[in-house]
């Protein structure tokens, strides 16, 4: 899966992972004083993932999930296919949107408490889509656009009640969640719509939950959406424009030198007839999918620590700076950059902060790693960065791309003084 050593060095994507990270720390000790971990994105791989998913489904739009990987360069990259556009959950997002150079009808704005400012810079920036979540949030949403004069475009976020089999806190498809509309106040928002002047149904929009590999979820999700844009369709003037399934694709986070086809087979969607045949728009909105293979975290071992039948290897990225496993036992494969002996070890790799659940994984099988070791933290392209925090008073960790073989800057590091700056003044 993009990785495989070579000469006992680690590759990614053809790239000698060691030779960049001595030129990334290089400019990262002599430009800013900075020792610590820091994320490293892959062009050619993030482009890889992009051309998957648009031969896979050549007739959707996706709106890629800022939520997933927000840097602004990042975005800038992926402007340039003319399919994409954004899923923005925050007035932070749609602002990260339009500096990025989208317009506001290239995004659909989601998220369950919309405020106020939100909604109205969603009004105004003309954003395709407002995905309402709630019968109070629609009535604010249709006095705010009277308050301006303008209509506002509507998306319902129904609630399937499908379930779906990955981890508890990343579904969002079950009526006990907090997401969407039930079917009885699916009925109200629709009379509210119908008697507003100030709203205008545009689609409908479903979103199961998160790493999901299957397609059957999909096709019951779908063929619930058709139905009810039928219904609509048929009492309603003016038809609807899109139905959109959400993102939810599962990537296989275990694998790492080859593709073990665990993640979510999305080349057999466009094959199911309810898919190929939809006389519907279908929109998407990947974020994992696209990001997660694309970026890496890279550390440093500070200190070994011996024990009965494992190793601890206590490494200078935390919780702080990647916390997925602390969140969701998420499981990141983690290799040495330079690959010693034949002979395999096991490791906890954990972090300096002060928390039991400060760790990056546990019990992994590795060859022989040693104080001042680079390590790789593997597929954290998603939810690594963006979930980042000052968490023990540590800097956020800055970010790096690679272009033509060659490292880029795309986020300077953090340094205390400016993270204290936020609380007063240091002169």
């Amino acid at each position: 899966m993009y990785f495989k050593y070579e000469d006992e060095n680690l590759l990614w994507h053809k790239i000698n992972l060691n030779n960049i990270c001595e030129s990334i720390e290089k400019e990262l000790s002599e430009n800013y004083r900075y020792i610590g971990p820091y994320y490293l994105y892959h062009e050619d791989i993030l482009k890889k993932r992009i051309e998957i998913i648009n031969l896979a489904l050549p007739k959707s739009n996706f709106y890629f999930s800022v939520k997933s990987l927000s840097n602004l360069q990042i975005l800038k990259k992926i402007r340039k296919y003319p399919r994409f556009g954004l899923d923005v959950v925050s007035e932070g997002e749609i602002l990260r949107g339009i500096l990025a150079g989208f317009q506001g009808s290239e995004m659909v704005f989601a998220g369950v408490g919309k405020t106020k400012n939100e909604i109205l810079l969603a009004l105004e920036k003309n954003l395709k889509s407002i995905h309402v979540e709630s019968i109070q949030e629609l009535k604010a949403i249709a006095s705010l656009a009277i308050s301006i004069k303008k209509t506002a475009p509507i998306g319902l976020r129904v609630n399937p009640d499908i379930p779906v089999d990955t981890h508890e806190y990343i579904i969002t498809g079950m009526d006990e969640n907090k997401f969407g509309l039930s079917n009885s106040e699916l009925k109200e928002a629709l009379n509210i719509i119908k008697e507003s002047s100030s709203l205008e149904l545009k689609g409908f929009h479903m979103h199961l939950g998160s790493q999901i590999r299957e397609v059957n979820p999909y096709i019951k999700a779908l063929s619930n959406l058709i139905n009810l844009a039928d219904e609509i369709n048929s009492i309603w003037e003016k038809p609807i424009d899109y139905l959109s399934l959400g993102g939810g694709f599962g990537i296989d986070y275990e694998s790492i030198f080859e593709d073990k086809k665990k993640g979510f087979p999305i080349e057999e969607l466009e094959k199911v007839d309810i898919f190929r045949n939809c006389k519907y728009q279908i929109d998407f909105e990947p974020g994992r999918f696209i990001s997660g293979y694309s970026g890496i975290l890279i550390a440093k071992t500070l200190y070994i620590k011996e024990k009965n039948n494992f190793k601890i290897a206590i490494t200078n990225a935390g919780m702080n700076d990647l916390l997925r496993p602390a969140l969701y036992k998420a499981i990141h494969p983690v290799l040495p950059l330079i690959r010693k002996e034949n002979a395999e070890y096991t490791y906890d790799f954990v972090g300096p902060v002060c928390e039991s659940a400060d760790f990056l994984a546990k019990r992994v099988t590795s060859t022989k790693v040693e104080q001042n070791d680079r390590i790789a933290v593997l597929h954290c392209g998603a939810y690594g960065s963006v979930m980042g925090s000052n968490y023990n008073s540590r800097p956020m960790a800055p970010e790096f791309i690679i272009e033509d073989e060659k490292p880029v800057l795309i986020r300077k590091p953090q340094s205390i003084k400016e993270m204290l700056n936020l609380e007063t003044d240091i002169k």
